[in-house]
This record gives structure tokens, C-alpha cells and sequence, in this order.
């Protein structure tokens, strides 16, 4: 496991991400910090699905729920 180190640039701050990780400069992520103090960092993604071919996320299921039908009361308030 891989240590770093914190530094502070004005106001902020800052943890150093090596090379080996391959991120892309000005590369966005979401941030949130656990109740335990653990940072995560999630990358932005523009569109996850813009590229997905159709019925790539599709599996078994998925395909019992689009042959479900209600038998009784389920839908009733």
C-alpha cells in the first residue's frame, strides 16, 4: 500500500496522486469522507452509457423482472 503525504497550498489542502494511477490532469471526481474519516474519490463520468451497446446491462434478473405480473393485492394502497 501506497503512503502520501498532506501539504498546504493557500487554503486548500493537498494529496499528491502518483503516475501509476493514471490520472489525467483536470480529471473531476465526487468527493465524500466516511464517518470513520475514509476519503473517497469516485471519477466523473460525462455519460456512463453513451457508449453501451443495446442489451449490454441486461442479465437473467433483469429479464425476470420484465416477464413480472402482479397476482393479487401488490399494487394496492
Amino acid at each position: 500500500m501506497d503512503k502520501v503525504k498532506t501539504r498546504k497550498q493557500g487554503n486548500a489542502v493537498m494529496v499528491t496522486l502518483a503516475k501509476k494511477f493514471n490520472v489525467s490532469e483536470g480529471q473531476e471526481f465526487y468527493i465524500t469522507q466516511e464517518k470513520d474519516g475514509t476519503i473517497s474519490l469516485i471519477p466523473k463520468i460525462k455519460d456512463y452509457f453513451a457508449d453501451v451497446k443495446e442489451g449490454e446491462f441486461v442479465d437473467d434478473e433483469d429479464e425476470l423482472a420484465q416477464v413480472f405480473t402482479t397476482t393479487g393485492s401488490e399494487l394496492d394502497d
